[in-house]
Protein backbone atom coordinates (compact mmCIF):
# COMPACT_ATOMS: atom_id res chain seq x y z
CA UNK A 1 0.00 0.00 0.00
CA UNK A 2 1.25 3.45 -0.88
CA UNK A 3 1.95 5.56 2.20
CA UNK A 4 0.08 8.86 2.14
CA UNK A 5 0.33 11.26 5.07
CA UNK A 6 -1.39 14.35 3.63
CA UNK A 7 -4.71 14.96 1.91
CA UNK A 8 -7.23 17.75 1.34
CA UNK A 9 -10.94 16.98 1.46
CA UNK A 10 -14.30 18.75 1.58
CA UNK A 11 -17.36 17.71 3.53
CA UNK A 12 -20.80 19.12 4.23
CA UNK A 13 -23.38 18.27 6.86
CA UNK A 14 -26.97 17.75 5.79
CA UNK A 15 -29.59 20.47 5.78
CA UNK A 16 -32.55 20.26 8.10
CA UNK A 17 -35.91 19.27 6.62
CA UNK A 18 -38.68 21.85 6.24
CA UNK A 19 -41.68 21.94 8.53
CA UNK A 20 -45.16 21.06 7.29
CA UNK A 21 -48.47 22.94 7.29
CA UNK A 22 -51.31 20.44 7.69
CA UNK A 23 -54.67 20.14 9.45
CA UNK A 24 -56.50 17.15 10.79
CA UNK A 25 -59.43 16.32 8.51
CA UNK A 26 -61.71 13.51 9.57
CA UNK A 27 -65.40 12.83 9.25
CA UNK A 28 -67.49 14.39 12.01
CA UNK A 29 -64.44 16.36 13.25
CA UNK A 30 -64.84 19.80 11.64
CA UNK A 31 -62.15 21.50 13.70
CA UNK A 32 -59.34 18.96 13.88
CA UNK A 33 -56.61 21.52 14.38
CA UNK A 34 -53.04 21.64 13.08
CA UNK A 35 -51.02 18.43 12.75
CA UNK A 36 -48.02 19.42 10.60
CA UNK A 37 -44.80 17.90 11.95
CA UNK A 38 -41.30 19.34 12.22
CA UNK A 39 -38.57 18.57 9.72
CA UNK A 40 -35.78 16.13 10.54
CA UNK A 41 -32.25 17.09 11.54
CA UNK A 42 -29.59 16.93 8.84
CA UNK A 43 -26.79 14.38 9.17
CA UNK A 44 -23.53 15.49 10.82
CA UNK A 45 -19.91 14.68 9.86
CA UNK A 46 -17.65 13.03 12.43
CA UNK A 47 -13.99 12.02 12.40
CA UNK A 48 -13.23 8.68 14.08
CA UNK A 49 -9.73 7.50 14.99
CA UNK A 50 -9.07 3.92 13.87
CA UNK A 51 -5.84 2.15 14.78
CA UNK A 52 -6.41 -0.35 11.96
CA UNK A 53 -5.81 2.37 9.35
CA UNK A 54 -2.21 3.38 8.69
CA UNK A 55 -2.42 5.97 5.90
CA UNK A 56 -4.69 8.65 4.43
CA UNK A 57 -4.71 7.03 1.01
CA UNK A 58 -8.51 6.63 1.00
CA UNK A 59 -8.85 10.42 1.03
CA UNK A 60 -6.64 10.81 -2.04
CA UNK A 61 -9.30 9.25 -4.27
CA UNK A 62 -12.52 10.34 -2.56
CA UNK A 63 -12.34 13.99 -1.61
CA UNK A 64 -15.97 15.00 -1.16
CA UNK A 65 -18.29 13.75 1.60
CA UNK A 66 -21.89 14.88 2.06
CA UNK A 67 -24.24 13.85 4.83
CA UNK A 68 -27.91 13.30 4.02
CA UNK A 69 -30.49 16.03 4.49
CA UNK A 70 -33.25 15.62 7.01
CA UNK A 71 -36.69 14.70 5.70
CA UNK A 72 -39.49 17.25 5.60
CA UNK A 73 -42.26 17.02 8.15
CA UNK A 74 -45.62 15.51 7.19
CA UNK A 75 -49.21 15.68 8.32
CA UNK A 76 -50.76 13.50 11.01
CA UNK A 77 -48.17 14.73 13.50
CA UNK A 78 -45.35 13.00 11.60
CA UNK A 79 -41.88 14.46 12.08
CA UNK A 80 -39.29 14.03 9.36
CA UNK A 81 -36.54 11.45 9.77
CA UNK A 82 -33.06 12.66 10.66
CA UNK A 83 -30.34 12.41 8.04
CA UNK A 84 -27.69 9.69 8.46
CA UNK A 85 -24.38 10.85 9.92
CA UNK A 86 -21.11 10.43 8.01
CA UNK A 87 -18.19 8.82 9.86
CA UNK A 88 -14.75 9.55 8.42
CA UNK A 89 -12.35 6.90 9.74
CA UNK A 90 -8.78 8.17 9.96
CA UNK A 91 -5.48 6.89 11.38
CA UNK A 92 -4.62 7.65 14.98
CA UNK A 93 -2.36 10.70 14.89
CA UNK A 94 -4.30 12.64 12.22
CA UNK A 95 -4.49 16.43 12.53
CA UNK A 96 -7.48 18.14 10.84
CA UNK A 97 -6.95 21.79 9.88
CA UNK A 98 -9.46 24.23 8.36
CA UNK A 99 -7.84 25.49 5.15
CA UNK A 100 -9.73 28.80 5.22
CA UNK A 101 -8.77 29.90 8.73
CA UNK A 102 -5.69 27.67 9.19
CA UNK A 103 -6.97 26.61 12.61
CA UNK A 104 -6.74 23.08 13.97
CA UNK A 105 -10.22 21.58 14.24
CA UNK A 106 -9.24 18.27 15.79
CA UNK A 107 -6.34 15.98 16.62
CA UNK A 108 -7.04 12.26 16.87
CA UNK A 109 -4.79 10.72 19.52
CA UNK A 110 -6.69 7.66 20.80
CA UNK A 111 -8.33 4.70 19.10
CA UNK A 112 -12.09 5.16 18.91
CA UNK A 113 -11.95 8.91 19.54
CA UNK A 114 -14.87 10.62 17.80
CA UNK A 115 -14.90 14.34 17.00
CA UNK A 116 -17.71 16.42 15.50
CA UNK A 117 -16.46 18.26 12.42
CA UNK A 118 -19.65 19.64 10.84
CA UNK A 119 -23.03 19.80 12.56
CA UNK A 120 -26.17 19.02 10.62
CA UNK A 121 -28.84 21.69 10.32
CA UNK A 122 -31.85 21.56 12.64
CA UNK A 123 -35.22 20.77 11.13
CA UNK A 124 -37.81 23.45 10.53
CA UNK A 125 -40.95 23.82 12.62
CA UNK A 126 -44.34 22.58 11.37
CA UNK A 127 -47.56 24.41 12.13
CA UNK A 128 -48.18 22.03 15.04
CA UNK A 129 -45.34 23.84 16.73
CA UNK A 130 -47.14 27.21 16.53
CA UNK A 131 -50.49 26.15 18.02
CA UNK A 132 -51.60 28.32 20.95
CA UNK A 133 -54.83 29.05 22.74
CA UNK A 134 -55.32 32.18 20.64
CA UNK A 135 -53.91 30.83 17.36
CA UNK A 136 -55.77 27.58 16.91
CA UNK A 137 -55.30 27.32 13.14
CA UNK A 138 -51.69 28.44 12.49
CA UNK A 139 -50.38 28.41 8.97
CA UNK A 140 -46.79 29.20 9.84
CA UNK A 141 -43.86 26.90 9.21
CA UNK A 142 -40.12 27.37 8.94
CA UNK A 143 -37.58 25.90 6.55
CA UNK A 144 -34.76 23.71 7.78
CA UNK A 145 -31.45 25.23 8.80
CA UNK A 146 -28.43 24.59 6.56
CA UNK A 147 -25.65 22.24 7.65
CA UNK A 148 -22.03 23.31 8.04
CA UNK A 149 -19.47 22.77 5.30
CA UNK A 150 -15.67 22.86 5.43
CA UNK A 151 -12.60 22.27 3.34
CA UNK A 152 -9.85 20.79 5.49
CA UNK A 153 -6.30 19.51 5.29
CA UNK A 154 -5.52 16.12 6.81
CA UNK A 155 -2.01 15.56 8.11
CA UNK A 156 -0.85 12.30 9.65
CA UNK A 157 1.83 12.28 12.33
CA UNK A 158 2.54 8.80 13.59
CA UNK A 159 2.47 8.22 17.34
CA UNK A 160 5.75 6.79 18.58
CA UNK A 161 7.82 7.06 21.73
CA UNK A 162 11.20 6.87 19.97
CA UNK A 163 12.26 8.14 16.53
CA UNK A 164 15.22 6.97 14.47
CA UNK A 165 17.09 9.46 12.33
CA UNK A 166 20.27 9.33 10.35
CA UNK A 167 21.81 9.23 6.91
CA UNK A 168 20.59 6.72 4.30
CA UNK A 169 22.08 3.26 4.91
CA UNK A 170 22.96 4.09 8.53
CA UNK A 171 21.20 0.90 9.63
CA UNK A 172 17.92 2.30 10.93
CA UNK A 173 15.76 -0.31 9.24
CA UNK A 174 18.07 -3.10 10.37
CA UNK A 175 17.83 -1.80 13.93
CA UNK A 176 14.02 -1.62 14.02
CA UNK A 177 13.85 -5.11 12.50
CA UNK A 178 16.24 -6.43 15.15
CA UNK A 179 14.39 -5.00 18.15
CA UNK A 180 10.75 -5.36 17.02
CA UNK A 181 8.44 -7.35 14.75
CA UNK A 182 8.56 -4.65 12.07
CA UNK A 183 9.86 -5.93 8.74
CA UNK A 184 10.94 -2.94 6.67
CA UNK A 185 12.71 -3.33 3.36
CA UNK A 186 16.48 -3.68 3.86
CA UNK A 187 19.00 -3.45 1.02
CA UNK A 188 22.56 -2.28 0.32
CA UNK A 189 21.59 0.92 -1.48
CA UNK A 190 20.44 4.37 -0.27
CA UNK A 191 16.81 5.34 0.28
CA UNK A 192 15.60 1.79 0.80
CA UNK A 193 13.03 3.14 3.27
CA UNK A 194 10.40 5.14 1.39
CA UNK A 195 7.83 5.63 4.16
CA UNK A 196 7.78 5.53 7.97
CA UNK A 197 7.77 2.17 9.70
CA UNK A 198 6.48 1.55 13.22
CA UNK A 199 7.63 -1.23 15.52
CA UNK A 200 6.62 -2.21 19.05
CA UNK A 201 9.64 -3.09 21.20
CA UNK A 202 8.94 -5.41 24.14
CA UNK A 203 11.60 -5.14 26.84
CA UNK A 204 9.76 -7.40 29.27
CA UNK A 205 6.27 -8.28 30.54
CA UNK A 206 4.11 -5.14 30.28
CA UNK A 207 7.24 -3.15 29.37
CA UNK A 208 7.21 -1.87 25.83
CA UNK A 209 7.55 1.23 23.66
CA UNK A 210 6.97 2.20 20.02
CA UNK A 211 9.78 3.08 17.59
CA UNK A 212 9.38 4.99 14.32
CA UNK A 213 11.83 4.69 11.42
CA UNK A 214 11.74 7.37 8.72
CA UNK A 215 13.61 7.66 5.40
CA UNK A 216 17.22 8.77 5.74
CA UNK A 217 18.17 12.43 5.75
CA UNK A 218 20.81 14.04 3.58
CA UNK A 219 22.35 17.49 3.56
CA UNK A 220 19.85 20.01 2.22
CA UNK A 221 16.84 18.00 3.39
CA UNK A 222 15.22 21.06 4.97
CA UNK A 223 15.22 22.67 1.50
CA UNK A 224 13.62 19.61 -0.07
CA UNK A 225 16.56 17.35 -0.97
CA UNK A 226 16.00 13.62 -0.57
CA UNK A 227 12.97 12.01 1.06
CA UNK A 228 13.44 12.41 4.80
CA UNK A 229 12.22 16.00 5.02
CA UNK A 230 8.73 14.83 3.95
CA UNK A 231 8.49 12.61 7.01
CA UNK A 232 10.25 14.62 9.73
CA UNK A 233 6.83 15.60 11.06
CA UNK A 234 6.44 12.03 12.25
CA UNK A 235 9.19 12.60 14.80
CA UNK A 236 7.51 15.62 16.38
CA UNK A 237 5.46 13.55 18.84
CA UNK A 238 8.32 11.33 19.96
CA UNK A 239 9.83 11.54 23.44
CA UNK A 240 13.34 10.57 22.34
CA UNK A 241 15.42 10.67 19.14
CA UNK A 242 18.09 8.09 18.36
CA UNK A 243 20.74 9.46 16.02
CA UNK A 244 22.06 6.39 14.15
CA UNK A 245 25.59 6.77 12.77
CA UNK A 246 27.31 4.41 10.32
CA UNK A 247 30.76 3.86 11.80
CA UNK A 248 31.99 1.74 8.85
CA UNK A 249 31.01 3.53 5.62
CA UNK A 250 31.91 1.76 2.37
CA UNK A 251 33.48 4.94 0.99
CA UNK A 252 36.67 5.77 2.89
CA UNK A 253 36.32 9.43 1.91
CA UNK A 254 33.08 9.74 3.90
CA UNK A 255 33.55 11.29 7.33
CA UNK A 256 30.92 10.06 9.85
CA UNK A 257 31.48 13.19 11.95
CA UNK A 258 30.61 15.47 9.02
CA UNK A 259 27.51 13.38 8.30
CA UNK A 260 26.40 13.56 11.92
CA UNK A 261 26.82 17.34 11.97
CA UNK A 262 24.84 17.66 8.74
CA UNK A 263 21.93 15.72 10.27
CA UNK A 264 21.87 17.95 13.34
CA UNK A 265 22.00 21.05 11.14
CA UNK A 266 19.06 19.89 9.01
CA UNK A 267 17.07 19.00 12.10
CA UNK A 268 17.53 22.49 13.52
CA UNK A 269 16.59 24.12 10.21
CA UNK A 270 13.41 22.09 9.94
CA UNK A 271 12.09 22.67 13.46
CA UNK A 272 13.99 24.09 16.47
CA UNK A 273 11.56 22.30 18.80
CA UNK A 274 12.41 18.99 17.17
CA UNK A 275 16.11 19.80 17.49
CA UNK A 276 15.61 20.49 21.20
CA UNK A 277 14.16 17.04 21.91
CA UNK A 278 16.34 14.59 23.90
CA UNK A 279 18.70 12.93 21.43
CA UNK A 280 21.03 10.00 21.97
CA UNK A 281 23.94 8.92 19.81
CA UNK A 282 23.92 5.32 18.58
CA UNK A 283 27.11 4.21 16.85
CA UNK A 284 26.14 1.36 14.53
CA UNK A 285 27.82 -1.26 12.30
CA UNK A 286 30.65 -1.88 14.75
CA UNK A 287 30.68 -5.53 13.69
CA UNK A 288 32.59 -4.32 10.62
CA UNK A 289 35.32 -2.80 12.81
CA UNK A 290 37.99 -5.00 14.46
CA UNK A 291 37.05 -5.52 18.09
CA UNK A 292 40.34 -4.13 19.38
CA UNK A 293 39.80 -0.88 17.44
CA UNK A 294 36.17 -0.19 18.37
CA UNK A 295 36.63 1.72 21.61
CA UNK A 296 39.33 3.97 20.18
CA UNK A 297 37.26 4.66 17.04
CA UNK A 298 34.16 5.56 19.07
CA UNK A 299 36.08 7.76 21.52
CA UNK A 300 37.69 9.64 18.64
CA UNK A 301 34.28 10.12 17.01
CA UNK A 302 32.70 11.49 20.18
CA UNK A 303 35.67 13.79 20.79
CA UNK A 304 35.58 15.25 17.28
CA UNK A 305 31.82 15.67 17.36
CA UNK A 306 32.07 17.28 20.83
CA UNK A 307 29.14 15.19 21.97
CA UNK A 308 28.07 15.49 25.60
CA UNK A 309 24.99 13.25 25.66
CA UNK A 310 24.49 9.48 26.02
CA UNK A 311 26.40 7.26 23.58
CA UNK A 312 25.69 3.60 22.74
CA UNK A 313 27.86 1.25 20.70
CA UNK A 314 25.89 -1.39 18.81
CA UNK A 315 25.73 -3.67 15.82
CA UNK A 316 22.11 -3.99 14.70
CA UNK A 317 23.00 -6.75 12.23
CA UNK A 318 24.90 -8.85 14.79
CA UNK A 319 22.49 -7.77 17.58
CA UNK A 320 25.33 -6.66 19.81
CA UNK A 321 24.85 -3.99 22.49
CA UNK A 322 21.08 -3.82 21.97
CA UNK A 323 19.89 -4.83 25.45
CA UNK A 324 21.56 -1.95 27.35
CA UNK A 325 20.19 0.45 24.73
CA UNK A 326 16.64 -0.89 25.02
CA UNK A 327 16.68 -0.84 28.82
CA UNK A 328 17.86 2.77 28.84
CA UNK A 329 15.22 3.77 26.30
CA UNK A 330 12.44 2.15 28.31
CA UNK A 331 13.54 3.87 31.53
CA UNK A 332 13.59 7.24 29.74
CA UNK A 333 10.18 6.73 28.11
CA UNK A 334 8.60 5.51 31.37
CA UNK A 335 9.95 8.56 33.20
CA UNK A 336 8.55 10.86 30.50
CA UNK A 337 5.12 9.25 30.70
CA UNK A 338 4.67 9.96 34.40
CA UNK A 339 5.40 13.64 33.97
CA UNK A 340 2.43 15.93 33.51
CA UNK A 341 2.60 17.38 30.00
CA UNK A 342 1.80 21.07 29.55
CA UNK A 343 -1.37 21.62 27.47
CA UNK A 344 -0.82 22.69 23.88
CA UNK A 345 -2.53 26.03 23.25
CA UNK A 346 -3.35 24.98 19.68
CA UNK A 347 -5.71 22.28 20.85
CA UNK A 348 -7.58 24.06 23.64
CA UNK A 349 -10.84 23.89 21.65
CA UNK A 350 -13.30 21.47 23.34
CA UNK A 351 -13.71 18.26 21.37
CA UNK A 352 -17.48 18.55 21.01
CA UNK A 353 -17.55 22.22 20.01
CA UNK A 354 -19.00 23.14 16.67
CA UNK A 355 -16.32 24.59 14.44
CA UNK A 356 -17.55 27.47 12.44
Amino acid sequence: MKFVDEATIEFAAGNGGAGCVSFRREKFIPFGGPNGGDGGRGGSVYAVADRNINTLIDYRYTRRFDARNGEAGRGSDQFGAAGEDVLLRMPVGTIITDTETDTVMAELLEHGERVLLAKGGDGGFGNLHFKTSTNRAPRQKTPGWPGQAFKVKLELRVLADVGLLGMPNAGKSTLIAAISNARPKIADYPFTTLHPNLGVVRVGPERSFVVADIPGLIEGASEGAGLGHQFLRHLQRTRLLLHIVDMAPFDDSVDPVAQARAIVKELKKYDPKLHAKPRWLVLNKLDMVPREDRDALCKDFVRRLRWKGPVFQISALAREGLQPLLESIYQHVAAEQVQVAEPDARFDTPKDDVHG
